[in-house]
């Protein structure tokens, strides 16, 4: 599948990456800026994009607020970055390294790659990050020249290009063509795994055959087949599709009785499986899903439950006590938030009616893996609500 992507950064930054960056399957929509903080405008003016690279970490952290969970990634200041542009400083300026200024996103990475040669004089650095002045780090460099420093070395392009205009010696930060390949190669893989995850099989059941969510469901084309049967409709679709239904909350109408089932899978035998579990789950939640680790979620919750058993200790409690794994899934969670409980808690935690929550109880107290502690008076007129304390196996 083709991907999209949009580069921003500055002129010289996308020049180089589209006249020296080639993808039989990627195509660059370039998208320069004159300041980076101009990449906040960018991310907010962006049509339909796979994901977004940028040219650094400053016009990343000014977009990230406005990406709107668009996939996106940077060049990072490492040590290939730093070194290069070291040697470059000294084998075509011939300037000692304690000759020279540079403002750097990390000090430390800086100090521990000069740290490895022996006698080598730190050069002058200022720390930066994206709340920085650029006219201070432009003060920092020029102040220091030319009795204390013979070149600037900076990060910012805008910085660059000032110090050069007002006569001072500046070098760019250099990010060779390799490194910059390879921050978007690993773009490109986050992309090539989210097209997988969408488009994996999706199945929903609606425990409803209202006219009123068959022509919601009929108004968008894009959703997928739909079935009608007597007590439920069922919609084929995909997982990309449900995820941004779920995100503009347009997968239906809900109301008190409404109970939604999804299931993702390989293939939609299996999505169709894990759809009926999520919507038998013993929950109240109205929304529910079965991906296809059989790991039970809710929309906008991050709450998770696995239907899936693979850990010792909840194989032994789930064949000791008779309880499924979604609810030994969600006790050992319960128990991990808290060890002294009412029934009252354990049923708003697990979701559940009461009745489920007191023959839960009794089959742990039973096998010693809870016990009565004391009361606390309710606040309703009635009996003392008993207080229990987990002794569950570490």
């Amino acid at each position: 599948m083709a991907i999209h992507l949009a580069l921003v950064g500055s002129d010289t930054f996308v020049s180089t990456v589209m006249n020296a960056v080639s993808f039989d399957d990627v195509r660059f929509s370039p998208f320069p800026y004159q300041h980076p903080k101009e990449a906040a405008n960018i991310a907010q003016q962006l049509g339909s994009f796979d994901a977004v690279f940028f040219s650094g970490s400053f016009p990343y952290a000014y977009a990230l607020p406005h990406l709107k969970g668009i996939l996106a990634h940077h060049v990072v200041q490492d040590e290939t970055v730093l070194l290069t542009t070291l040697l470059y400083a000294s084998l075509t300026q011939h300037v000692p390294l304690d000759r020279l200024t540079m403002d750097v996103n990390d000090p430390e990475r800086l100090t521990s790659i000069l740290a490895t040669l022996p006698g080598v004089v730190q050069p002058d650095v200022m720390k930066i990050d994206p709340d920085v002045s650029f006219p201070d780090v432009f003060t920092f460099h020029a102040s220091k020249q030319p009795e204390a420093a013979t070149l600037a070395v900076t990060s910012i392009e805008r910085v660059h290009d000032e110090l050069i205009e007002a006569g001072f010696n500046s070098l760019l930060m250099i990010e060779p063509t390799r490194t910059i390949v390879h921050h978007i190669e690993k773009l490109i893989e986050q992309v090539r795994h989210a097209q997988a995850e969408a488009a994996q099989f999706a199945v929903v059941h609606y425990n409803s055959t209202t006219r009123t969510l068959q022509n919601h469901l009929t108004s968008f084309p894009h959703y997928g087949h739909i079935e009608i049967h007597s007590d439920k409709t069922t919609l084929l679709t995909t997982k990309g599709v449900i995820e941004r239904a779920l995100e503009e909350n347009a997968l239906g109408p809900v109301d008190e009785e409404t109970i939604i089932g999804i299931g993702y899978g390989p293939d939609y035998q299996t999505a169709n499986a894990h759809a009926v579990i999520a919507q038998s789950a013993s929950t109240l939640h109205p929304i529910r899903i079965i991906d296809a680790t059989k790991q039970l979620s809710f929309p906008g919750r991050d709450e998770t439950i696995s239907y899936r058993v693979t850990g010792d200790r909840t194989f032994d409690l789930m064949k000791q006590l008779g309880i499924s794994p979604a609810n030994v899934s969600k006790i050992i969670g319960f128990a991990k938030q808290t060890h002294e409980f009412t029934a009252k808690e354990m049923t708003d935690f697990l979701h559940v009616s009461r009745r489920t929550t007191e023959r839960l109880i009794k089959k742990l107290v039973d096998a010693d893996y809870v016990e009565v502690i004391g009361e606390e008076m309710s606040y309703a007129q009635g009996r003392p609500r008993s207080v229990y304390k987990f002794k569950l196996p570490t």
